[in-house]
């Protein structure tokens, strides 16, 4: 199926009531397609930066927690000598096994919906914690995809491992209880190739950080005690993931606008019955 068919794609399908859509992504009885609802998105957003004492989408994540990620990532840089970070990314396919597309909301559904969230926690506290005795701290970031805006979710680790033991071999059992929940290639044919095996994993002993300031960063900067110390490349990668800040992009003459994938995926997270960000209790708050 081609850009269109997914922008006339409803958000939910039909039997979803539709009374679960805030009423703005509603009209009467009937889910405003992806096109309408991300329209309907970027007008409400745009209104509340002029409403007085109102606090978009866009302002919460720009000065709430793209900087919690980044203040958390100095934090543990300098908490843990033996620092090793790691990103999980879960990925889901945009179709069904019939080959139809689906919903965005239905993507919503299996990747982020049922028991797969607490299995894969779960898995990552065994495997790192009650296994190996690492501490660890994490965030988790939903975003969708550029291009055919897909749900995907990436979890940011950092471990405390001075000999550098964690691999992306420690760290498989907790993707593959994604997989086993959202994979259907996989739950079909019973196995997995070692490319998608260790694809979606990323370990660094020596976590390299950023080496030049991203645009706006004074903008964005927190009020913070913690040393100025570059962050790493994947606590940025995970924080520019925020869905709800490319509508800034949007509105910024000087800036191309953003695929309307991710635009469409921002009224999807604003529709969304679960949290596109979540952080473990070690992770500081603003």
């Amino acid at each position: 199926m081609g850009h269109q068919d997914r922008q006339e794609l409803p958000l939910i399908p039909p039997s979803v009531d539709v009374s679960r859509l805030p009423e703005p992504l509603r009209d009467d009885k009937r889910a405003l397609t992806a096109e309408e609802a991300r329209k309907t998105y970027l007008k409400i957003t745009r209104d509340a930066w002029k409403t007085e004492g109102h606090t978009s989408k866009h302002t919460a994540h720009r000065k709430g927690i793209y900087p919690r990620i980044l203040e958390a990532d100095r934090s543990f840089q300098e908490r843990y000598a033996g620092l090793t970070t790691a990103k999980i990314s879960r990925d889901l396919s945009p179709y069904d096994a019939s080959g139809d597309r689906m919903t965005l909301w239905e993507l919503d559904q299996i990747l982020n919906g049922g028991s797969v969230r607490q299995k894969v926690r779960s898995s990552l506290d065994y495997q790192l914690s009650q296994k190996c005795g690492f501490e660890y701290e994490w965030v988790a970031v939903t975003s969708v995809t550029r291009t055919t805006g897909t749900p995907q979710e990436h979890i940011y680790i950092w471990i405390d491992d001075p000999k550098d033991d964690v691999s992306k071999m420690s760290l498989f059992p907790t993707h593959q209880k994604h997989i086993e929940r959202c994979d259907r290639e996989y739950s079909e044919a019973h196995e997995i190739s070692q490319e998608r095996k260790y694809g979606s994993i990323t370990v660094e002993h020596s976590p390299s950080v950023v080496d030049h300031l991203p645009e706006k960063f004074f903008e964005i900067r927190e009020e913070s005690e913690t040393e100025a110390r570059p962050v790493t490349k994947g606590a940025q990668f995970v924080a520019s993931k925020l869905i709800h800040l490319h509508i800034g992009d949007y509105v910024d003459s000087e800036q191309k606008d953003p695929p309307e994938a991710l635009l469409e995926g921002a009224a999807l997270a604003w529709a969304s019955p679960y949290k596109w960000f979540r952080a473990s209790s070690g992770v500081p708050s603003p």
